[in-house]
């Protein structure tokens, strides 16, 4: 799966987490806490996309994801592993 796929991926989860937030203001260079999104937020999202990804991995990697395009990079990294 490629990065861009997986982060429609992402924002339809941050969707499910924040409910009302804009599918407008969600793009790669967003960032989480803007979005409503604190650490618990961040760490629900990671677990969420990575059992969508039926992924079984580190959770540690992807808190260094500045933005969602490098988070969703980061997920497209360890899916092309598998």
């Amino acid at each position: 799966m490629e990065s861009n796929e997986i982060l429609k991926l992402v924002i339809t989860n941050i969707q499910k987490i924040v409910p009302n937030i804009s599918n407008e203001t969600i793009d790669r260079n967003s960032v989480l806490s803007p979005l409503g999104l604190d650490s618990v937020g961040r760490a629900e999202l990671i677990e969420q996309t990575l059992e969508d990804l039926h992924l079984q991995v580190s959770r540690f990697e992807f808190h260094a994801a500045h933005n969602l395009g490098e988070l969703a990079d980061l997920l497209a990294k360890q899916f092309k592993k598998v």
